[in-house]
């Protein structure tokens, strides 16, 4: 991607697991200070991958195989073990991305992992645990807003498959934990363990807290988790590319402008039925059908991505033009869990990147007699608020 000032392009991300941004060069700084013994066939010997691709280092794990993936992420998961280990990880993941032009970013944080502590089989919940680790990530969020301007949100992660019980649990310890930056609600976990009815005084809380939903569903789920996560209440979908299988669902993401959350190199490595393929990826029918869509890393350590190669990916393999990935970043902020003075700073921001030159680009996109008028009505209103800028 053309990184001339000039083509600058403003980037978001709504969706990364905060654990699971950990890089190999970070994990074996974790395992030093923690005094932990990694085995060498966590990682790739250098020489043995592409540098350029993976600068960080690059985790050793098959691909085709789910299960290794998991073993990988809990073993990194398991380095995480103090305060200072969450700055680390905090500070490192949004200075490199803000680098690549990230404005806007949703860490998805783990209140389970951050604060219990599992004794006999009973799960105990410390609030000086929870704080002093929320601390330390609300801290290296500030150091790097100081240098670059980048604006963070947190989501309070839920387990789903640890259970209703759980999941209820983790919503009772924000409400009494409360902490301005949390804007947000997750249930991610394995699709396949309980249904989105299980846990519905969970949707409840999360509503009257005021906490905004995204579900993870329709990933290595069907169509109908996605249904069921909008049933439930969900705002936003997390992954959500199984949508493509259900034309009336297209609708009613369009016309209630629900977001999907897509995350294309972690879905190509995740979901068996991309076989590995990321040309089979749905990402270019999804966003041509009109849904709103963001571009994500979700676990960019572990799966070695960052939002400059995701973004690349969409540009260089799904032929996305510089006038939709705009537009992307739009969407992305539109659907923010952030509070409204900040979603109109950043959204001025974006139209002021706009060049003449995407205007006009922007006026023959919208004047193709093949575009989806749910898109076509979308870049209509980008025109008319560009007009406040030109």
């Amino acid at each position: 991607m053309n990184t001339n000032p000039q083509f600058y392009l403003p980037k978001a991300i709504l969706h990364e697991h905060l654990e699971g941004s950990v890089t190999p060069k970070i994990a074996k700084q974790l395992a030093i200070r923690n005094s932990i013994n990694l085995p060498s066939s966590l990682f790739y010997p250098e020489g043995e991958y592409d540098d350029t691709q993976f600068p960080d280092g690059r985790y050793f794990y098959d691909e085709s195989q789910f299960s290794e993936f998991i073993q990988v992420y809990d073993s990194v998961a398991s380095l995480i073990q103090t305060a200072d280990d969450y700055y680390l990880i905090t500070k490192d993941y949004l200075t490199r991305n803000a680098q690549q032009g990230l404005i806007y970013c949703e860490l998805l944080i783990s209140p389970y992992h951050m604060s219990t502590i599992v004794i006999d089989g009973q799960v105990s919940w410390s609030s000086t645990r929870y704080n002093d680790r929320l601390l330390a990530i609300t801290q290296a969020i500030e150091d790097v807003s100081q240098q670059y301007p980048v604006i963070v949100r947190l989501h309070a992660v839920s387990v789903r498959h640890l259970g209703p019980d759980l999941v209820h649990q983790t919503l009772q310890f924000i409400q009494q934990n409360p902490h301005d930056l949390i804007t947000g609600f997750n249930i991610a976990g394995n699709e396949l363990s309980y249904q989105f009815d299980d846990f519905s005084i969970s949707h409840q809380l999360a509503k009257q807290l005021g906490l905004g939903r995204s579900y993870h569903a329709g990933e290595i789920g069907s169509d109908q988790q996605v249904l069921d996560a909008i049933k439930a209440g969900a705002m936003r979908i997390g992954h959500g590319i199984r949508a493509i299988d259900n034309e009336k669902l297209i609708n009613e993401l369009i016309e209630n402008k629900i977001l999907l959350e897509i995350s294309m190199t972690s879905n190509r490595i995740v979901v068996p039925e991309l076989n590995g393929d990321i040309y089979q990826h749905p990402i270019r029918k999804l966003y041509d059908s009109g849904v709103r869509i963001a571009i994500n890393t979700d676990d960019a350590g572990i799966f070695g991505t960052d939002i400059e190669k995701e973004y690349q990916i969409a540009q260089q393999v799904f032929q996305f033009t510089r006038i939709e990935l705009l537009d992307i970043t739009l969407c992305s902020i539109e659907s923010a869990f952030v509070e409204d003075e900040y979603k109109e700073l950043m959204l001025q921001y974006v139209y002021q990147k706009f060049t003449q030159k995407d205007v006009i680009d922007l006026q023959t996109y919208i004047n193709s007699p093949s575009l989806n008028a749910a898109l076509l009505s979308r870049l209509q209103n980008r025109l008319l608020n560009l007009k406040s800028y030109f």
